[in-house]
């Protein structure tokens, strides 16, 4: 929700759609893990959990380096042309990395989805993608509306020099947070 909301804030609507849509395509990587049981061959592989969050980890912390290179980059050459953000496709890849890498969700879907698709019961299959094309659909509403709200608050200000050095400083702790919380949450 945070990385939506600094996206939103900092670059715009389209922007933050694109990374929604990154998201909930991710839905399907863990949709289709539950579907193949490979979900459940994760959970009792030592490690394997552990393994997804160090890379989240690692994600997040690049991603608090680029963020803060590309403020260094515009502070270092002043009156020039700000640095072109990224593309739609790396936004949208951005979401989809960080919601595969994300061990949380591998958990949620395996202690979620099970409790409604009666699993011993024929046609599980199609109740599977059933909730994930419901899950897909109020989260993207979600958080396209709350990105519709920010960005319509946040990009009036983008235009002050100190409202885009907080918010970059903020993208910045979002991700140095994000990732401080999974790499305790896979020492604990």
């Amino acid at each position: 929700m945070l990385m939506v909301m600094t996206l939103a804030a900092k670059e715009g609507l389209k922007p933050a759609l694109l990374f929604i849509t990154g998201l909930v395509t991710g839905v399907w990587f863990h949709t289709l893990l539950i579907l193949l049981g490979v979900s459940a061959l994760i959970m009792t592989l030592p490690g394997a959990l552990r393994m997804m969050a160090a890379f989240g980890v690692i994600y997040l912390l690049y991603l608090a380096f680029a963020t803060y290179q590309e403020r260094h980059q515009v502070q270092q050459q002043p009156g020039s042309q700000p640095v072109v953000p990224q593309s739609g496709s790396s936004r949208y890849w951005r979401g989809v990395i960080m919601n595969i890498s994300n061990p949380k969700v591998l958990l949620f879907f395996l202690a979620f989805f099970p409790q409604f698709a009666q699993l011993d019961q024929p046609g599980f299959q199609l109740r599977i993608i059933v909730l994930a094309i419901i899950f897909i659909l109020s989260s993207f509403v979600a958080f396209a509306l709350i990105a519709w709200l920010t960005a319509r608050l946040g990009q009036k200000q983008m235009n002050n020099p100190r409202y885009k050095t907080i918010m970059d400083w903020f993208s910045i702790g979002v991700f140095v947070l994000l990732a401080l919380w999974m790499f305790f949450s896979l020492v604990m």
